[in-house]
């Protein structure tokens, strides 16, 4: 039985790197992006079911990710710490800059559970 997606996928033509565990990295296209994941073609599976990988999106990041499934070349990649709404909302605009911009404000707040 197929699960439902957690979150609505963007259409994208951002490009980026995945960088492995081992130190491998190399260019890819991102296809599909969510809050929670994205989609993207590996044809060289470098991929394999289950890796942890660092994803460099458009200039943001690294995204820390697992390999979630594979079918042929496609990939799918869920984030272990979901995309910022407005980092994927910039990025689904095609807005380079304005995304790396946004994903660092968001990278340097502070953890917080609760504000009391």
């Amino acid at each position: 039985m197929m699960q439902a997606r957690q979150s609505e996928r963007v259409r994208s033509r951002a490009t980026g790197t995945c960088k492995t565990a081992r130190g491998t990295q190399w260019d890819i296209q991102f296809d599909d992006l969510s809050l929670g994941g994205c989609r993207v073609d590996d044809p060289r599976h470098g991929m394999a079911l289950g890796a942890v990988v660092k994803l460099f999106i458009a200039g943001t990041g690294p995204h820390h990710a697992e390999v979630a499934w594979r079918q042929g070349d496609r990939v799918g990649i869920e984030f272990l710490k979901p995309l910022a709404p407005r980092v994927l909302q910039l990025l689904a605009r095609e807005e380079w800059e304005a995304a790396r911009i946004a994903d660092r404000e968001e990278s340097s707040r502070l953890p917080m559970r609760r504000v009391i």
